[in-house]
């Protein structure tokens, strides 16, 4: 006889069994598919009702064009069927919906590469092999690559691929006409591929103009970014030490200026500098009329009515060029010194104060270190940009003061020498490159003494 025992506890129930979830990258991959179709279907609905609604003809169908019209037909219907089934396929987990996706991503890819090969359309290749791609990377589950693939696809196709352009273009020769010409691939003509490189650093006319123009812009690129971290480093330590609730609204003052557009704003500057601009109206205006009072009063003085009676030299020089600059690019000095100084942990300058300490050795020994990554940033952001600006020594420096900018602009709009366009366009990409890698390792080398100390 079997003796059961009541201990007075409810039975343990069983674990509920575990489930497999689904896929992400399949769902992800079916929604890319389902969009897909929806694209076939609706190029297929333009196809067949081309002539009753009059549509735009896109460049992919103007090609599509000298093609017969049922074979246009079962190419867009097959697409549209293909996509739709392997999208049904991987939202049921099924193994031939990830084979679909991939025989139809590979498919795709190779068929939009010929497709630009043969027609030259370069925007529909590139929305294609962009779709399949990302696809391949969803089926294939690689995540590090499915969350870069956007970002990477966009610099391919609008970095890189352009970045080898001029540089294969820079190693042509100009024609009379303006046409690019390439000479023969050999041994014995490498070094003329070179000739508008060696240009740059060649004398014309007796005077290395090219490098002049070079030393003029990163003289003026220098001078603008200790400008903008001498006036912007105390504006961003202010804005620093200011009470949390306040920090914004100066932020939101320093940001104000990019509301309006840059061009706006260097007119602006133009109206307030010219001749009959707002300083000198009053130059020229009450300062001379008090300057002739004065004059006539001691005829020592009489120097200021004669130097008062003439406008101001304020636009169309160096100097114009300088405020403009300056005043475009303070911001972008502002911004990353405030993000660094905002993190400053002030009790190390209370404590340097402790030790005895005095305000100079405060601010070179704790406060300059710990701000330096803030410093380089600023410094590279503004330094880049003043070198290779063109909007601003055009308007505010007229056709006195000539820049890499207005250089390059010259080059390919005005001479069309396209060659030496590019190759002055590489040399100015090697210096800013120097000045980036330059600021990566200031940069490591900051962390490291923060680190250390």
């Amino acid at each position: 006889m079997a003796v059961t025992t009541d201990t007075g506890l409810s039975p343990r129930p069983s674990a509920a069994p575990m489930t497999r979830g689904r896929d992400p990258f399949h769902q992800v991959a079916a929604i890319l598919l389902l969009t897909q179709t929806a694209l076939w279907a609706f190029l297929l609905f333009r196809w067949a009702t081309f002539s009753r609604f009059n549509w735009n003809a896109y460049p992919a169908e103007l090609t599509l064009a000298q093609w017969p019209p049922l074979l246009v037909y079962g190419l867009y219907g097959l697409l549209a069927v293909w996509t739709a089934v392997a999208a049904a396929g991987l939202l049921r987990e099924a193994r031939w919906g990830r084979a679909a996706g991939l025989a139809y991503a590979i498919t795709t890819l190779a068929g939009a590469l010929l497709y630009y090969l043969v027609g030259r359309e370069f925007v529909g290749a590139v929305v294609v092999v962009a779709a399949a791609g990302l696809l391949l990377c969803l089926l294939t589950r690689r995540a590090a690559w499915s969350l870069a693939y956007p970002a990477a696809f966009w610099l391919l196709v609008f970095f890189l691929i352009p970045l080898a352009i001029v540089f294969f273009v820079s190693l042509g020769e100009r024609t009379r006409l303006g046409t690019v010409t390439y000479p023969p691939l050999s041994l014995g003509s490498l070094g003329a591929l070179f000739d508008d490189y060696a240009r740059v650093f060649s004398r014309v006319g007796g005077d290395f103009i090219y490098l002049r123009i070079f030393g003029r812009s990163a003289w003026l690129a220098l001078l603008n970014t200790a400008l903008c971290l001498l006036f912007g480093f105390p504006l961003a330590y202010w804005i620093a030490r200011q009470p949390a609730n306040r920090r914004n609204m100066w932020i939101f003052l320093v940001m104000i200026p990019f509301w309006t557009n840059f061009l706006v704003r260097t007119y602006a500057w133009m109206l307030i500098l010219r001749d009959s601009g707002l300083i000198n109206s009053a130059w020229t205006g009450s300062f001379h009329d008090a300057a002739t009072v004065i004059a006539g009063r001691a005829p020592a003085l009489g120097w200021l009515a004669d130097i008062t009676a003439r406008p101001l030299p304020l636009l169309y020089n160096t100097g114009a060029v300088l405020v403009g600059l300056f005043y475009g690019y303070l911001p972008f000095m502002v911004l990353p010194l405030y993000s660094n100084l905002e993190k400053t942990n002030w009790s190390l300058l209370e404590a340097a104060a402790d030790l005895g300490a005095n305000g100079y050795q405060r601010f070179t020994r704790v406060l300059l270190p710990l701000s330096l990554p803030g410093i380089i940033a600023g410094s590279i952001i503004v330094f880049i940009p003043s070198l290779g600006a063109y909007v601003t020594p055009d308007l505010m420096g007229g056709a006195k003061v000539s820049l890499l900018g207005n250089l390059l602009q010259q080059q390919f709009m005005t001479v069309r020498d396209w060659p030496f366009g590019s190759a002055l366009s590489f040399i100015m990409m090697a210096v800013m490159l120097a000045a980036t890698l330059v600021y990566f390792r200031a940069s490591a080398e900051a962390e490291r003494r923060q680190e250390k100390s």
